[in-house]
């Protein structure tokens, strides 16, 4: 790897929710924050940013367009706490609209809608189907992991809406359960082996559209 390489990795970026209402320790931010960053940058060459997002409409909008105008990352999953989920919960769409819980600033966005731009439902254009299928496949994993249709309406799908908007080919949500579920370590290896099938998935479209792109090429070429 030259200089270059180094100075230019692709960026993942990784983002859990800080406390709210019931969970003044929130399970997401636990177990982003202990995800191995080190080793997951060596093995996989790129650099991987860990955040914790404030549980407000609010910063949401103010944070999220700007990490992706900023980082342009390769791949974005945010994490989310669910006090009825039972394992890891890969969700596969959020909505624009019905936005009406309150946030810890007790707000609502105005008219109960998203303002990032985009139709009333967006999916992701990930196979989360596959990643869960990979994923339980994996013995080794003490964690088990399944695909969702609703994302809550609360800020888990407002924040997943709003990247979803930006880019779907490189966003995925997760909703992980509370610690008494699952313990931190045990959420954060899971992520890490959710982040590296998710990878595998752009790589392969990437591939996908590079072979596409130039048989296009040869074409109008010919």
């Amino acid at each position: 790897m030259n200089d270059l390489d180094s100075l230019f990795k692709p960026i993942v970026l990784v983002t859990g929710f800080g406390p709210f209402l019931n969970h003044p320790v929130n399970a997401s931010w636990e177990a982003v924050r202990s995800m191995n960053k080190e080793e997951i940058e060596n093995k996989f060459n790129i650099e991987l940013v860990l955040l914790e997002i404030p549980v407000t409409y609010e910063n949401v909008d103010e944070f999220v367009p700007a990490l992706w105008e900023t980082h342009t990352p390769k791949l974005m999953i945010h994490v989310g706490v669910s006090s009825v989920a039972n394992c890891i919960t890969l969700e596969t769409q959020a909505h624009r609209k019905g936005y009406q819980r309150l946030d810890y600033f007790d707000r609502c966005p105005a008219n109960n809608v998203c303002p990032a731009e985009g139709a009333i439902r967006i999916h992701t254009k990930l196979d989360a189907d596959r990643i869960c299928k990979d994923f339980n496949s994996n013995p080794q994993l003490e964690t088990k992991a399944i695909t969702s249709r609703d994302a809550g309406r609360y800020l888990c799908e407002y924040i997943y809406y709003t990247s979803l908007s930006v880019d779907n080919t490189r966003t995925l949500f997760v909703h992980v359960p509370d610690m008494n579920v699952y313990s931190s370590n045990q959420t954060a290896r899971a992520l890490e082996r959710i982040l590296e099938l998710c990878l595998e998935q752009i790589a392969s479209m990437e591939s996908t559209k590079e072979v596409t792109e130039k048989m296009q090429n040869k074409c109008t070429l010919e």
